[in-house]
């Protein structure tokens, strides 16, 4: 199966947490679920993820990031794109080896140009006084979310902001008292998302879509994933 994609009118929170649960997530205004992804003219297999809530706790990275970026400033509220944020965006592409969107409003709405939006968006933003050096994007369910954007300043690409981000918006989450975080899927053979597997890695799971079961991350290779079809060179 390949890409599948719904434009649904409006998104329910407890909606949105059925969705994830059964391995879609967002793009722009649509939501959409696939087990392959092509990349460099490779075809891989995605592995969605997601975290339990109730048995997360913080890591010795998540701490030694706390004490490294502890002088910066935290604002977390409703989602606002505004000219500093894009700018923001801008430089954190120059600094980066992959495609991504064109700006955020592509990125958060794709190519509807309506104030309509039916995710309920939240952001992080970090400061340094008043600069604005990072901003993460995640949607809120009923008892769930999922991240969607982690960017950041690249002068500060030693403070691993990016991974700062996603530990904050879980922390966040488990605050809230939510269940899941959704980060997203990994692509076996494919590193540039090896990351997500060294977040909150004890209670992280996996998706398995031909049973529709989510089992601990730590079961994966005796999972049953074909993941002998993870790479097909096109003819």
């Amino acid at each position: 199966m390949f890409e599948q994609v719904m434009y649904p009118q409006s998104l329910k929170p407890a909606a949105l947490d059925l969705m994830l649960a059964k391995g879609w997530f967002r793009m722009g205004q649509s939501i959409f679920t696939t087990e392959f992804v092509s990349f460099n003219t490779c075809i891989y297999r995605t592995i969605w993820l997601r975290h339990v809530l109730k048995n997360y706790t913080d890591s010795i990275s998540f701490n030694n990031l706390k004490k490294r970026n502890k002088s910066f400033q935290i604002s977390i509220q409703k989602a606002s794109i505004t000219s500093q944020h894009e700018a923001l965006f801008e430089m954190y592409k120059k600094g980066i080896h992959f495609e991504t969107a064109q700006s955020l409003e592509q990125l958060l709405y794709g190519y509807v140009f309506i104030p309509a939006n039916i995710y309920n968006t939240y952001e992080i933003n970090i400061y340094n006084h008043h600069e604005l050096i990072a901003c993460s994007y995640f949607d809120i369910g009923h008892k769930s979310a999922e991240g969607i954007l982690a960017y950041y300043n690249p002068l500060y690409k030693s403070n691993s902001l990016g991974r700062y981000l996603i530990y904050l918006q879980i922390e966040y989450c488990k605050a809230n008292h939510f269940q899941y975080y959704y980060p997203g899927y990994f692509v076996p053979g494919f590193s540039h998302l090896d990351y997500k597997l060294k977040i909150g890695s004890n209670c992280l799971e996996f998706f398995i879509p031909e049973e529709a079961q989510w089992m601990p991350i730590t079961a994966y290779e005796d999972a049953g994933i074909p993941i002998d079809f993870q790479s097909y060179a096109f003819e």
